[in-house]
């Protein structure tokens, strides 16, 4: 018994597949759509069910409402920088850009006298004095 109610089953969920909906005219001329074929059909549409899940939508949802805020957060910010509220770059004087290319040679000299084996504390020292000068 339990076997023929599982081939039952298996029949019907089978037969859940695509569909077809047919657009026809009734009597008075006006249109209606249904699933039994009509003689002079207008139009024929096959559908699939939807494989779409609630947790699917409420994942995009999810994710929608966090693209929004992202860019929310995002138009602030350009606001706030370009109303002159937070960093925008530096102005380069030119004691200070002469200071950085001296800085520069320095290390370059520095570095090509000390070849390949130089310590990791060495060129530490002249990229931060590099930085330094630059910034």
């Amino acid at each position: 018994m339990k076997w023929i109610f599982g081939v039952l089953l298996a029949g019907l969920a089978v037969s859940a597949g695509a569909q077809s909906v047919y657009k026809c005219r009734d009597a008075k001329g006006q249109p209606v759509y249904q699933s039994d074929p009509c003689p002079d059909a207008e139009k024929r549409w096959d559908t699939q069910p939807s494989t779409t899940t609630w947790d699917d939508y409420y994942k995009r949802q999810a994710a929608d409402r966090k693209i929004a805020a992202d860019r929310r957060h995002m138009r602030a910010r350009a606001r706030d920088i370009s109303a002159g509220g937070g960093p925008v770059g530096t102005a380069v004087t030119s004691s200070n850009a002469n200071a950085c290319a001296d800085a520069k040679r320095a290390r370059d000299k520095a570095y090509e006298a000390m070849g390949v084996s130089r310590t990791f504390e060495a060129s530490r020292y002249w990229d931060n004095l590099v930085w330094n000068a630059c910034k």
